[in-house]
This record gives structure tokens, C-alpha cells and sequence, in this order.
């Protein structure tokens, strides 16, 4: 078996309707499989260019991270209800509905099927988290409102690369970002800044700093009723920051049970003392064995 290695040229016939079919090793060299999707451009030298679209955003995010080094999320992106519908049992909390963790209770329709507006911050943290983060699993779904995209912009231009907007922007949408724009008729525009005024003083007084722009994303993702994705929003005891192994806690591998002594130690201080001073007491006794004293 030999490896190819280098670029692949080949030929194909275009067929009717305009149908291209990839030559295999066009698809092999391209990791191209059936269903896939694909970017297809066109220059201004007539040159089409046919790439995937997970190529498109491993280029993207590649390019960009860098750019951004200082501008980005600390935390990775957390799921918000947002607008999706909560169970009937749940504890209300001292913050907002829109601001709450989604409950693991709360049914989401599968991915392909369900929408998740994002914030500025849950793109960035698509940037610095990699293709195996939330925000990743979460971005060919993705709705950006309006305000979002503004911030994406603003963040841009601090970190003096706002020449790339427009470009990063186009990508986006590329690998199925949405972009619905400024809102058609005033009264949307309207009814979503009263609701995003008043989700930033239920969040002031909860003691969480809500910014303007991830309100009218809350307001947004309320009034289309989708979950909201976005980073470093609330502070970590609030649970939104999750560790970056809070995933393999909630999801176990097979034949591993959830939680353990450890978290249980972690959720009650009184026996993470316990263990403490029994690991200290075992630790004198092992010391003393090896000194030969009685």
C-alpha cells in the first residue's frame, strides 16, 4: 500500500444539474466521506475551491487564536436555559430564569435538530477550547445575535486585528453560524432591550456583573425559546465555569461510577477533614513502623 503524500490533482466530468462527482482519491487525500459537508469558492480567476468544513474551522480557529492572546474566555462555555422551557420542580434560585445552568432534567432536542443562540464569549471560548469543547459540539447550531456580533467586533478591534472581522465573520457562517442581523421591527428591538434591562438588575441583585450585550443575547435566546451558550457569564460557584474534567465527572466512563469518595469529600468539608487527618494519622504510624518503634 503506498502513501500518498502532497497535493492530489485528478479530473471530473460535470454532470447534469451541475453534479461534481469527487474522484476517491480527491476524497481520500481530503478526508471527505460520504455526508460530509463542503465550502465550495470561487476566485476571480475562476479557480473553485472545494474544502471542508471541518477543515474550515480548524483553519479559522487556528489563525485567529493567536490574534487574540489576552481577549479570551477563562472558562470554557457552559449551557444557559435561556429561553428553553425548565422543568416544573426546579428550585427557582436568586438568578433570573435565562441565567440559570440548564438542568441534565431539562430535554434537548438531538444535535442537527436544536438551535443554541451564543454570546461573543462562547465563540471565543470555541476559539481557545479546540474542537473537543462545548462550543464546538454547539457551533454549526449556532444563532449570533446582533448584539454578539458586535461584541466579537469590539473584541476584534482591542486586540488591534479588526481588519480580520469581516472575514471571520464570513467564515462563520460558512460552518453554519447564524447571523440573523438587527432586529426588522422596532418593537422586537424594544421588547428585548426591556427584557435584557431587566435581566441585568436581577443579575445585579444576585451579585453577578451582567453585561449588556450577553442581556439582549439572554432576551434573544428567551424570545426564540433556545438554550443560551456563553462563557465566564457567571462566577464559579454558580457552577457555569466548570472545571475542564467537569465533563468526564458527569459523563463516567463505562464501568465507572459517577461522583466517588473524592466528590464526596469536596461536596462535605467536614469529611474532607476526616480523610484529611486520617491520611495525616496513617502517615505517622507508617514513619514509626520504619523507625522500629513500638
Amino acid at each position: 500500500m503506498t502513501t500518498t503524500t502532497g497535493p492530489v490533482i485528478a479530473t471530473a466530468r460535470v454532470g447534469q444539474r451541475g453534479r461534481l462527482i469527487l474522484p476517491t482519491q480527491i476524497q481520500h487525500a481530503a478526508h471527505i466521506t460520504e455526508g460530509a459537508l463542503v465550502a465550495i469558492r470561487t476566485a476571480d480567476d475562476g479557480a473553485i475551491t472545494i474544502e471542508p468544513l471541518w477543515a474550515v474551522r480548524d483553519r479559522l480557529r487556528t489563525t485567529v487564536e493567536p490574534l487574540l492572546t489576552g481577549h479570551l474566555p477563562t472558562g470554557p462555555a457552559r449551557i444557559l436555559t435561556g429561553g428553553h422551557p425548565l422543568p416544573e420542580d426546579e428550585n427557582p434560585g436568586p438568578l433570573p430564569a435565562a441565567l440559570r445552568p440548564l438542568p441534565d432534567s431539562a430535554p434537548i432536542l438531538p444535535l442537527g435538530d436544536q438551535r443554541v443562540v451564543f454570546t461573543a464569549r462562547a465563540v471565543l471560548a470555541w476559539i481557545s477550547g479546540g474542537p473537543g469543547s462545548r462550543a464546538a459540539t454547539w457551533l454549526g447550531q449556532a444563532v449570533l445575535p446582533e448584539p454578539a456580533v458586535t461584541e466579537l467586533v469590539t473584541v476584534l478591534a482591542r486586540a488591534g486585528v479588526h481588519e480580520q472581522a469581516d472575514a471571520v465573520l464570513a467564515e462563520l457562517a460558512v460552518v453554519g453560524v447564524r447571523q440573523p442581523g438587527p432586529a426588522k421591527h422596532r418593537a422586537t428591538l424594544a421588547a428585548d432591550t426591556a427584557l435584557a434591562l431587566e435581566l441585568t438588575a436581577q443579575a445585579s441583585a444576585a451579585g453577578v456583573d451582567l453585561t449588556m450585550p450577553d442581556a439582549l443575547c439572554a432576551a434573544a435566546a428567551h424570545r426564540l425559546g433556545l438554550p443560551l451558550l456563553t462563557a465566564d457569564l457567571l462566577p464559579p460557584e454558580e457552577g457555569v465555569a466548570e472545571a475542564p474534567d467537569e465533563q468526564e465527572r458527569r459523563d463516567p466512563e463505562p464501568g465507572q461510577e459517577p461522583g466517588g469518595e473524592d466528590q464526596a469529600a469536596a461536596a462535605d468539608p467536614l469529611l474532607a477533614e476526616e480523610g484529611a487527618a486520617t491520611a495525616v494519622e496513617e502517615a505517622e504510624q507508617g514513619r514509626e513502623r520504619a523507625a522500629g518503634q513500638p
